[in-house]
């Protein structure tokens, strides 16, 4: 994540707080028993925002949720009111996202309802009842509108973390290089991004950083995202680098290193 601009390094809500592990009575649990403020208001299954067995939109993952409708994306303007369109450090910004984020942001950018799947019951596609006007939370199309979690709304991602991009010093991922210089990558380069490492990693690529597992840094959570599926190199930074969306860590935002412990989730690439 280093190479980024400095904007927000989380992408949920500051309100949002921890949970144990577990998805259950997080803020994704949108079950009708759930612990969550945004809930659905008779349908109890929590799985099937996401995931479902049959009739999936594609076996990776079985995912279920329709896409966002958001088919390009800007990053907002710079601190002179100029349009961003690359990094503090020179690489560009993405107009398109890769399908590891657009995955999240298929609820978080507003553009479609939460409960919009291709399997909501018996293997047909709709949407789930249940979820439409909840307060403060969702439109009554069942869209989310609570601007806490609202990440990229209209297709305007400025302020938030970029997405879709390589990390330091990599190449060719989502169309671009980093524009970060090798001699800025390395666990010795004070000030510099952390090596990207294929050992020992904890992370579901099996792709990570080498920060040490000392305050608040654990590099090997950090999730890197090949650009070819079990490839080590042209890796990137997507939402899920960040964010473990079932909650396993119990920290805060879902995120997989805790951000409250002097700043581990972003030291964990950024060798400050």
């Amino acid at each position: 994540m280093k190479k980024l601009i400095l904007v927000a390094s989380v992408m949920l809500p500051v309100a949002a707080l921890a949970a144990p592990p577990g998805i259950r009575n997080s803020s994704h649990d949108l079950s009708a028993t759930s612990g969550a403020t945004l809930k659905n208001a008779s349908n109890n299954q929590i799985c099937v925002y996401c995931h479902t067995p049959h009739h999936a939109q594609s076996t990776q993952l079985l995912w279920n949720h329709s896409p966002s409708l958001t088919a390009a994306w800007t990053w907002g303007n710079d601190l002179d009111g100029n349009a961003l369109t690359k990094t503090t450090a020179g690489t560009n910004l993405p107009s398109t996202l890769r399908s590891a984020s657009k995955r999240c942001l298929a609820c978080h950018d507003g553009t479609v309802a939460l409960g919009d799947v291709s399997n909501a019951g018996d293997g047909a596609a709709g949407i789930i009842a249940g979820l439409a006007n909840v307060a403060g939370q969702t439109d009554g199309a069942g869209r989310l509108i609570n601007a806490g979690f609202l990440i990229g709304a209209t297709g305007n991602a400025g302020g938030n973390h970029p997405v879709s991009i390589p990390y330091a010093g990599q190449t060719a991922y989502n169309g671009m290089d980093s524009a970060v210089p090798a001699s800025l990558v390395g666990p010795a380069i004070q000030g510099g991004y952390f090596d990207v490492v294929a050992a020992a990693c904890t992370s579901p690529t099996g792709v990570c950083t080498s920060a040490p597992a000392s305050d608040g840094r654990d590099g090997t959570a950090i999730n890197l995202i090949p650009a070819t599926v079990g490839g080590t190199t042209n890796v990137g930074i997507e939402c899920s680098s960040c964010h473990e969306p079932h909650n396993k860590t119990g920290f805060a935002f879902f995120t997989r290193v805790d951000v409250a412990n002097a700043s581990g989730l972003c030291r964990s690439c950024h060798n400050k």
